[in-house]
């Protein structure tokens, strides 16, 4: 091929080139897809009641009072907000893909049976297997599939211990004293008094014990266990409220354990609440290296 033909071949390469450039890059872009609806037409924030029922497990009921959330099944108990609303956001949640439930082969997606059933104001969600690939789960809305991030919502996770509130005293209990087996601890006019009083204990040691109790949150919560008592802590308080003012109340909270953590038990709820050793110390004494919690 002679020079002149070589370069002609590669002119016309070239504007073949050009032409294909111009006119992909004239072409219009796809739209982006548009993100599918919410799961459930119903606002995380609009929950007021939930049912939880798995195989061999005993259902969970949870219902909403006001702000707060309670435990009514198996047994009643104040329930963490914050972890009640993490699963009232499986409502709001985006699918990756939807598609009509096959009639006869929803075995093959973990729906049957379920993996469990979540029951939000009278709407249900069958939770189904994790999808080997792609970090989603497959649950079930009426007659559709749908594939959700499988972080928002794990089966082995609903259980009741998982729902419960790790606050010791919760925020309507307003301390006024504290008894325990060597220590007495009382507000007498707005100022906190230890007896026997610590030597070289300033008061703010003291106020930093009482903070101590009025926020005091375990690692875990569970169902008390039957372990013996070794002491006995009582506190009075009042109630707080407008129906409850000038009211006085005792609880009784049983010492079941001091090492290696600190158990403590609530007879009234039947709950023991489990601390590391070192928030221990600080429920326990009022000492110099006391801190705050």
């Amino acid at each position: 091929m002679s020079l002149t033909r070589r370069a002609l071949t590669n002119s016309l390469l070239a504007l073949v080139a050009v032409i294909l450039a111009w006119v992909l890059w004239g072409r219009p872009s796809p739209a982006p897809a548009a993100p599918l609806a919410p799961l459930m037409p119903v606002k995380a924030g609009a929950v007021t009641e939930i049912t939880i029922a798995r195989p061999g497990r005993p259902v969970i009921r949870l219902r909403r009072q006001g702000a707060r959330w309670r435990l009514l099944q198996p047994f009643k108990a104040r329930a963490a907000r914050f972890r009640v609303e993490a699963l009232t956001d499986i409502v709001n949640a985006r699918p990756r893909d939807r598609f009509a439930a096959p009639r006869g082969r929803l075995a093959a997606f973990g729906l049957a049976p379920p993996q469990a059933i979540v029951v939000m104001n009278h709407r249900r969600i069958l939770i189904g297997r994790r999808r080997p690939f792609g970090d989603v789960r497959y649950v079930l809305v009426g007659h559709t599939i749908a594939l959700v991030p499988a972080g928002i919502i794990h089966p082995r996770r609903l259980a009741s211990d998982s729902f419960l509130s790790t606050r010791l005293l919760g925020d309507r209990i307003h301390p006024v004293a504290f008894t325990l087996p060597h220590l007495s601890v009382i507000r007498h006019d707005g100022i906190w008094h230890a007896t026997p009083e610590p030597a070289q204990v300033s008061n703010d040691r003291v106020n930093a014990f009482v903070d101590a109790w009025r926020y005091a949150r375990a690692l875990s919560v569970t169902r008390y266990r039957g372990a013996p008592v070794i002491g006995r802590i009582i506190v009075h308080y009042h109630e707080r409220g407008p129906k409850n003012a000038g009211s006085r109340h005792t609880l009784a909270i049983d010492i079941l354990a001091t090492h290696p953590e600190l158990v403590l038990a609530r007879p009234d709820q039947g709950l023991e609440y489990h601390f590391p050793q070192e928030i221990g110390k600080r429920l326990l004494a009022i000492g110099p290296h006391a801190g705050t919690s």
